[in-house]
C-alpha cells in the first residue's frame, strides 16, 4: 500500500513514518485490492490528530483519532481502519448475488431450456 505523509504544526519524523508504515502493512493484507492512501498528522492545542484515508477500487476508507500521545493515536486509527477493512472484506467474500454468480446463470439458462416432453400413451 502506497502512503503519502503530511505533517501540519509538527516536524517530520522518520520514526513516526516508519511506525505508521509497519502498522498499516499489518492491516493492508485485509484489503482485497491494492490501495493508496494519505496520512495526515497535526497538532491541535495539546492533542495530536492522525487522519488516514485509503482509496481502493471498491471503497473509500477514512479514520481519524485524537490523543495526547501521537503513537497511541496511530494505534487507534489503525484499529478503526482494520474494522472497516474486515467488514468490507466479509461483505465482498460472502455476499454474492445469486443471479450474478456462475451457478446462478447456469440455473437461469437451464430453466429456460428445459421443457417437458409429453409422450403419447399407446392404447392397448
Amino acid at each position: 500500500m502506497k502512503l503519502n505523509y503530511t505533517f501540519k504544526h509538527l516536524d517530520h519524523s522518520d520514526a513516526l513514518v516508519k511506525y505508521t508504515e509497519e502498522k498499516m502493512e499489518e492491516i493492508g493484507k485485509f484489503l482485497l485490492k491494492e490501495g493508496y492512501g494519505n496520512v495526515y498528522y497535526s497538532k491541535i492545542k495539546n492533542e495530536f490528530c492522525v487522519e488516514v484515508t485509503v482509496n481502493t477500487r471498491e471503497k473509500y476508507f477514512k479514520a481519524t483519532s485524537y490523543n495526547m500521545d501521537i503513537y497511541t493515536a496511530v494505534d487507534l486509527v489503525v484499529e478503526k481502519l482494520e474494522k472497516q477493512f474486515l467488514k468490507t472484506r466479509k461483505i465482498m467474500q460472502h455476499h454474492k448475488k445469486p443471479e450474478l454468480s456462475r451457478e446462478g446463470k447456469i440455473d437461469q439458462l437451464n430453466s429456460r431450456l428445459e421443457f417437458e416432453v409429453k409422450t403419447a400413451k399407446k392404447a392397448g
